[in-house]
């Protein structure tokens, strides 16, 4: 297993599918967001931010993802400019 870099520790899931260059329109942007369901901590829509922050994000479901989309999303974040 690929360790997650450290974007994946603050962004969501979803977050990491809607933001981050290259993911979008891909198979692994719907795996991402079929990981909204399974939030540790359930958002509550008229909340403007999120109850319990860090909770949701994309390191606590990495090992959900294969190794190949692991080191995928981190050259990704590499990439970026954070």
């Amino acid at each position: 297993m690929v360790a997650p870099h450290g974007l994946f520790k603050m962004w969501t899931p979803d977050e990491v599918a809607e933001c981050l260059d290259g993911v979008g329109n891909t198979e692994l942007y719907g795996k991402l967001w079929s990981f909204v369901n399974d939030y540790p901590c359930k958002l509550k829509p008229a909340e403007m931010e999120e109850p319990c922050p860090g909770t949701n994000n994309l390191a606590i479901f990495w090992d959900r993802l294969t190794e190949a989309e692991q080191d995928r999303l981190n050259k990704l974040a590499e990439l970026g400019d954070w």
